[in-house]
C-alpha cells in the first residue's frame, strides 16, 4: 500500500506532461522559438536583447518578438515590414522560447511604419524618447 500514492502521482505527472505536449503540438501558432542570430542596437550602441521568431505555415512571412533587457518589447512583421510595440502580458517566457497567449495569426498585426533602412534585413524603430532601436538579422 505504500507505493499506491506514488504510482498515482507518477500517472498524474505523465498525464499532465502528455497533455502539455499534445497542447503544444496542436497549437504551433502560439509558439515562438528563441534564435541566436540578429543584432540589436539602441542609438548605434549594441544592447542585450532576446529574439524569438514565429514562422507561419508557408514560412514566407515570419514574425519576430524582440525583448530588450530594459523591458521593452517589439513585434516585427517581415511580410509587411512594419512593427508594433509589445507587452509582457501578451506572452509567457519559457525555457526555449515564448508562448503567445493569442495565436500569432490572430495577434494584432504590426501597423507602424519603420524608418528607412540603412542595411539589408534591418528594422529601424523610432521610440517615444527620440531614440532609435535597430534590429538587424
Amino acid at each position: 500500500m505504500k507505493w499506491t500514492w506514488r504510482k498515482g502521482l507518477l500517472v498524474a505527472f505523465l498525464f499532465a506532461f502528455g497533455a502539455a505536449g499534445f497542447w503544444f503540438a496542436l497549437s504551433p501558432t502560439h509558439w515562438l522559438r528563441r534564435v541566436d542570430f540578429g543584432r540589436v542596437k539602441v542609438d548605434g550602441h549594441p544592447v542585450d536583447a532576446d529574439i524569438f521568431v514565429w514562422n507561419s505555415i508557408d514560412e514566407a512571412d515570419p514574425i519576430a518578438l524582440v525583448h530588450l533587457k530594459d523591458g521593452r518589447d517589439y513585434f516585427l512583421d517581415f511580410g509587411t515590414e512594419k512593427w508594433r510595440q509589445g507587452n509582457a502580458s501578451e506572452y509567457v517566457r519559457l525555457f526555449a522560447g515564448v508562448w503567445s497567449l493569442r495565436s500569432m495569426e490572430q495577434e494584432p498585426h504590426p501597423e507602424q511604419e519603420q524608418l528607412p533602412f540603412h542595411n539589408l534585413n534591418e528594422f529601424r524603430i523610432p521610440t517615444q524618447g527620440g531614440h532609435e532601436v535597430s534590429v538587424q538579422f
